[in-house]
């Protein structure tokens, strides 16, 4: 890399990062729980998960906007307060309601993190640099999919959902000291928040931009598929035992983290573009012999490796399409990273709704929608960035 990177400040970067999958994965164990506490049905309790996500998008176009005008730290130590504070009102919680309109506060606040992260990376290094960072970030943010569902899983046999808040208030509050003391302030060029909103129309007019982010919305949606639908498939269409699945689904984030530090190191001889043209191929490829596996009713190994590699190439995809949609976004870092994070988080939503609204009893709504989106980012990139006039 052309600049170091301090290991505690690529940690709080990487912390900012999970706030989102990590604020969403510690408390879905806990439904049942929350619902008979509530008195209300555990289907009800998912509304809460709606209205973080929605505040999650929307949240993510605020920050932009004024995170170009004010600078990267005064709005990201701002955001992570709400969150502290919100995350502590939630564990006081005695309404379904209640507990609905604070998670959409709490993402407000939450994804500060994942949209200054992005700006700060862009700030402070040049594409190929930024890349190898996005790669390491991704090491940390990637562990959060993995460890919240367990976490939180243990904090129930310890104590009630309501911990669970507190301990994101703790998470929050480490996350602050850590924002306050090592994270430096990127920004350059100040642009008024009038100027900053009108950026959004901007970034519509640029190709490699939007290309780029439904690119990251796609390959993304594939993730969400696989993490929909992941559970059902294994347990009940494969017999898998519920102490094997949570070592499946470890082996495959594993898969992801190992090969975006393949790519940091193969950042180092190759361009971004070299290696996302062969890991879109791949990604398609793999995806096709998942969809194959169940559809000649392949055994359990065909399929898990076919599905390993699928997950696996994300690595490469994500920290590479990342850099190349901000590659030309220097005085608009945060608004550009704040409509590629909406749009991104838009399209991945869609992954998981079509498996739930289509699920059938089998396999095919997560092989089937995979495929789909894998297909689409292939296509996506070689029309609309690699075959670009």
């Amino acid at each position: 890399m052309s600049r170091n990177i301090e290991k505690s400040l690529l940690l709080t970067l990487g912390a900012l990062a999970a706030f989102g999958p990590m604020t969403i994965d510690l408390y879905l164990p806990a439904f049942i729980e929350i619902g008979k506490d509530l008195l209300v049905p555990t289907e009800d309790v998912q509304y809460s998960l709606t209205s973080f996500l929605a505040g999650l998008s929307i949240g993510q176009l605020i920050y932009g906007p004024i995170s170009d005008r004010y600078g990267r730290k005064k709005p990201l130590l701002a955001g992570i307060i709400v969150f502290i504070f919100t995350s502590i009102l939630i564990s006081y919680a005695t309404s379904l309601e209640s507990l609905i309109v604070l998670r959409f506060v709490q993402a407000l606040g939450s994804c500060v993190g994942m949209v200054i992260t992005r700006a700060i990376i862009r700030d402070m290094f040049e594409p190929r640099e930024a890349a190898k960072v996005f790669s390491l970030v991704i090491l940390i943010m990637g562990a959060a999919p993995i460890v919240a569902p367990l976490l939180g899983t243990q904090i129930l046999l310890l104590s009630n959902w309501r911990m669970i808040f507190i301990f994101l208030a703790l998470f929050g509050f480490l996350t602050l000291l850590g924002s306050i003391y090592k994270i430096p302030e990127t920004l350059k060029k100040s642009i008024p928040v009038k100027k900053g909103f009108f950026n959004y129309f901007h970034l519509l007019k640029d190709k490699q931009f939007m290309v780029a982010t439904f690119v990251c919305g796609t390959i993304s949606a594939g993730m969400f598929s696989y993490i929909a639908g992941s559970a059902f498939v294994f347990l009940n269409i494969f017999k898998v035992s519920a102490t094997t699945y949570p070592i499946i689904f470890g082996s495959n984030a594993l898969a992801f983290i190992i090969c975006s530090q393949i790519n940091a190191r193969l950042l180092n001889t190759h361009s971004i573009d070299a290696i996302l043209r062969k890991a879109v191929v791949v990604a398609f490829i793999a995806a096709a012999l998942t969809f194959l596996s169940i559809f000649f009713e392949l055994s359990l190994p065909y399929f898990l490796v076919s599905l390993l590699c699928t997950i696996g190439t994300i690595g490469f995809i994500m920290p590479n399409i990342t850099a190349k949609a901000l590659e030309f976004q220097q005085e608009r870092a945060a608004v550009a990273s704040a409509m590629m994070g909406s749009i991104q988080f838009c399209i991945s939503s869609l992954g998981s709704v079509m498996v739930t609204v289509f699920s059938n009893g089998t396999a095919w709504p997560m092989v089937l929608t995979i495929l789909i989106f894998n297909l689409l980012t292939f296509l996506l990139y070689y029309i609309g960035i690699e075959r670009k006039p």
